[in-house]
């Protein structure tokens, strides 16, 4: 395939490549910096969670691609995808594999990992998934729904400002937490819908900040407080849900 089009898909990419043998690690890496955007590497599975989370407060996104090796110390491939399709379930993976591996890629089938490259690597095998991966991933942003308004309707007078993370009620800010921001972030997200509690956990995990079911609980009561009545509610056994009234 030619180069050109591959990078025409790749260019403005950021990528978290993990992998285990520094030989292998070098080499493959010089490959990918010539296709993406951006490149970061990581040692191992432990290593690439902490550089993934990092990624995600740093630029409040996630990576486009993460491509893993399977048997690595500390944390191996398939429990870190296990992982990140925590963080994210819809995250791109693309694993590296040796043909011994059975085992290990029946799992990541399980897992819905659909992208494979046997070991040793062939460098035009590898260029061709990436180039159908990224053209993919590129096909379905170009197809997204246009930008919503940022401005979340609550109440008559009472808005939350996706992009400037406020509460506003007449127009004046209403004063919230730190914890208080997070919960209208993650809870905004889903407006109308229920958001698991174990999905609010999990938002909070990304920011480095560990809650309980019952210090959530407290944090949802105060915040219940602080809007309009019944604009918060929780659903029994599944989760709390923001809307308007």
């Amino acid at each position: 395939m030619n180069l050109e089009k591959i990078y025409e898909q790749t260019r403005r990419m950021n990528v978290l490549f993990v992998e285990d043998d520094p030989q292998l690690r070098e080499r493959t890496a010089e490959m990918l910096e010539d296709c993406f955007y951006r490149l970061e590497i990581a040692e191992d599975g432990v290593d690439a969670l902490e550089k993934y989370k990092e990624y995600y407060n740093r630029k409040g996104s996630y990576f486009d691609i993460v491509i893993s090796d399977i048997q690595m110390p500390r944390m191996d491939g398939v429990e870190l995808t296990r992982e990140l399709y925590a963080l994210r379930n819809d995250q791109p993976i693309i694993i590296l594999s040796a043909h011994t591996e059975t085992d290990y890629l029946l799992a990541l089938i399980n897992l819905g990992v659909a992208q494979f490259v046997t070991k040793p690597i062939e460098y035009t095998k590898m260029l061709d998934v990436l180039y159908h991966v990224a053209h993919k991933i590129n096909t379905a942003s170009v197809n997204l729904p246009s930008k919503p308004s940022p401005l979340i309707t609550i109440s008559d007078t009472m808005v939350w400002d996706m992009e400037s993370s406020l509460l506003l009620n007449d127009g004046n800010s209403v004063s919230l937490t730190k914890y208080e921001i997070y919960l209208m972030k993650v809870l905004s997200a889903k407006f109308e819908q229920v958001c698991s509690s174990d999905e609010i956990v999990n938002h909070f995990y990304l920011h480095d900040l560990d809650i309980s079911s019952e210090s959530l609980r407290g944090m949802m009561m105060r915040l219940r407080k602080k809007l309009p009545e019944n604009a918060l509610g929780s659903v029994y056994g599944l989760g709390y849900r923001l809307s308007s009234v």
